[in-house]
């Protein structure tokens, strides 16, 4: 199975403890492996294809939403 790195671009990241509640929402996304989430969105690690749908269902429970995505045109190697 392939890795991937996924960037989110996100609307509705305005206080710290926003960053948190998306950070925490995120771990309902199947095959997530890591995240890192900032104020100006976050960068995921993500093995097989990422499931778009759980990713808005999961930021919107967090009160944000996505304004892009970008997904690296390289896999990530697995270890």
């Amino acid at each position: 199975m392939t890795r991937q790195r996924i960037h989110v671009q996100l609307d509705g990241l305005v206080a710290v403890h926003a960053v948190r509640a998306v950070w925490t929402a995120l771990s309902a996304v199947p095959g997530l492996l890591s995240a890192e989430v900032t104020m100006q969105g976050a960068t995921l690690e993500v093995e097989g294809e990422l499931d778009r749908g759980a990713l808005a269902a999961a930021l919107d429970a967090a009160g944000v939403s996505v304004r892009s995505i970008r997904v690296d045109a390289r896999s990530l190697p697995v270890l």
